[in-house]
């Protein structure tokens, strides 16, 4: 079921490009292979996009690797570095993260990560999720 629900979100994500936030749909890595989620972009005042992402069903990040204890969410615009646009608002019992930035890029890669700590200032290699983010929006 939530492959059609993904399908569905991909397929009319175009549609939604027009008058309102752009949609993509985010599923987990290998590693959080039951992880998946929604990431919205909308034009705001001087030219930035608002990044709101909602990840689902993901896990706590110790369970991915030894000493992790957050998630941080990455924007890596076509031969850049990355830039760190914040760390998840992590709800353990709910299971799900949470995270509303501002970048200036109109194309990128969102890459999530689990880090050791919150104040990384550089990704792990610990990959939760990752989404190519188109230009045009």
């Amino acid at each position: 079921m939530r492959s059609v629900v993904v399908l569905a979100v991909l397929l009319l994500a175009p549609a939604f490009g027009c008058g309102g936030p752009s949609e993509y749909a985010v599923v987990g890595s290998p590693r959080a292979a039951g992880t998946d989620g929604l990431l919205q972009l909308e034009e705001i005042e001087g030219g930035n996009r608002m990044l709101t992402l909602v990840l689902d069903h993901l896990p706590p990040p110790s369970r991915l690797a030894d000493g992790m204890t957050t998630y941080a969410v990455w924007v890596v615009p076509a031969n850049g570095t990355p830039t760190k646009a914040g760390n998840l608002e992590y709800d353990d019992d709910a299971r799900q993260g949470r995270l509303m930035a501002t970048t200036p890029h109109t194309q990128f890669t969102l890459k999530v990560t689990a880090e050791a700590d919150g104040a990384a200032v550089t990704p792990s290699d610990v990959l939760v999720a990752d989404r190519e983010v188109g230009g045009g929006d």
